[in-house]
């Protein structure tokens, strides 16, 4: 059998290399466009601060991969498929023409989204977008090519990686403005969590401005000079990087290939509406865990997965992808953030019978002098008394909590059984009272 495989991204190795290493006999052509496969986004703006290196971006070469069996062929583009006929057309030095499948993997990732914005070029030197290893590395040689010359950045979009990137741009020495067109920062975050991360961009001198949309980016020979706000405000800047979101990179697909929203839609088995053909990765929606709830999730552990699961139910392991619950976790300088689930706000929006239970979450004894409270939130259904949701802001240990709370959602444990579970203990390492167990001595009653 003959597998094509449509980009060179975590989801996309990830299955040529599990699927290979279970089906030897078969063949695996992958094609990539860019200069790399196996790259990872979410070390980009750690790479860009110097804190990573290059080779915690980029997981493997080509070479690598080829070694095991995977015919990998980067600069390659794919311009057109032929379902009718199982077959793309490829463009690139080596080969222009047309390669048939017997069964296609599209894994074409995302890229970012820029509004129609008066004066926005791809070809402005000093803009730049953030969503693949190339435009890490572009970033990464201005800054080192101009350093003299550079001394303030603006970043529009103060999502994670708007918020991870003006850290990025501080620690290379700049001054840096933040601007966000919602009146908050990460929307489905509670006020009261937030409060630590508002401060913590005001202590680390960041210019946040809210409510804040660009109308206009003023250029002048190719370098653009200030954006212009929609109360005509005007920020000058050396280097911009827009990142206001990101959408999937199908606009060469076949229309008859279902999307909803720009995302392509698949099954637990991620089968799209085109037989013998498989989409994974960033370019598609998820479903809400266990629900029919369409949800996107750009998160290089999904693609991963993604890979897996497909690679496992191709080679005769029918598993079901069953969707996701939303986890995520971020930081800003010393000030950690990481989310499950619904927040109380959605689900009230769906009809839960919602409440909240918000709590200090200490990592180690009190008593320790670096011993920093966390601030917490779980959500809860009260008639069946399970957990919905939970997030929480502090300086340590806070995505493995979260994890704990994914953990309880997944499996809908009832929390009357939260005090069954047998949590380690120590003071240098947790404290007496998990929040889970907090959360059952505030539940049940």
């Amino acid at each position: 059998m003959k597998i094509v495989v449509i980009g060179g991204g975590a989801a996309g190795m990830m299955f040529s290399t599990q699927y290979k290493k279970a089906n030897p006999e078969d063949e695996i052509i992958l094609f990539e466009k860019s200069s790399y496969v196996a790259w990872a986004g979410c070390p980009t703006p750690y790479f860009i601060a110097d804190e990573l290196k290059k080779s915690d971006v980029l997981h493997g070469t080509p070479e690598d991969f080829i070694k095991r069996g995977i015919d990998v062929k980067i600069h390659h583009e794919v311009t057109e498929i032929n379902f009718e006929n199982k077959t793309v057309t490829v463009k690139s030095d080596e080969i222009n023409g047309i390669i048939f499948y017997d069964k296609l993997v599209i894994a074409v990732g995302a890229k970012s989204f820029v509004p129609n914005i008066a004066g926005y070029s791809e070809d402005l030197e000093n803009v730049f977008t953030l969503s693949h290893a190339e435009h890490a590395f572009k970033i990464k040689d201005f800054l080192n090519e101009n350093k003299s010359k550079l001394k303030n950045a603006v970043v529009v979009g103060a999502g994670f990686i708007g918020l991870e990137m003006a850290e990025s741009f501080r620690k290379n020495g700049l001054n840096v403005t933040l601007i966000e067109k919602a009146d908050q920062i990460f929307q489905n975050v509670s006020e009261n969590l937030k409060k630590r991360i508002y401060k913590e961009i005001e202590n680390n001198d960041v210019e946040l401005k809210l409510n804040s949309g660009v109308s206009e980016i003023i250029s002048e020979n190719n370098v653009a000079k200030s954006v212009k706000l929609d109360n005509s405000e005007t920020v000058d800047f050396d280097i911009a990087l827009f990142s206001i979101g990101i959408t999937p990179n199908i606009d060469f697909l076949p229309k008859e290939l279902k999307t909803d929203s720009g995302k392509i839609i698949v099954n637990d088995k991620f089968e799209t509406n085109i037989k013998d053909v498989y989409a994974i990765g960033d370019c598609v929606f998820n479903k809400y865990y266990k629900t029919d709830r369409n949800l996107y999730a750009p998160f290089g552990d999904v693609a991963n997965k993604h890979g897996m699961f497909l690679a496992k139910h191709l080679s005769g392991k029918y598993v079901s992808w069953k969707g996701l619950i939303r986890s995520f976790a971020t930081s800003f300088y010393d000030i950690k953030l990481a989310q499950t689930g619904l927040s109380l706000k959605e689900a009230l929006q769906l009809g839960y019978n919602a409440d909240v239970v918000s709590m200090k979450a200490m990592y180690k004894n009190s008593g320790f002098e670096d011993s920093v409270p966390a601030s917490a939130e779980i959500i809860y259904d009260k008639d069946k008394k399970i957990v919905l949701g939970g997030a929480m802001v502090g300086k340590e240990a806070v995505a493995q909590f979260v994890d704990q709370i994914a953990i309880v959602i997944a499996l809908e444990t009832p929390i009357e059984k939260f005090i069954e579970i047998d949590f380690a203990y120590s003071p240098t390492n947790a404290s007496v009272w998990n929040p889970l167990l907090v959360t059952y001595r505030k539940v049940i009653k």
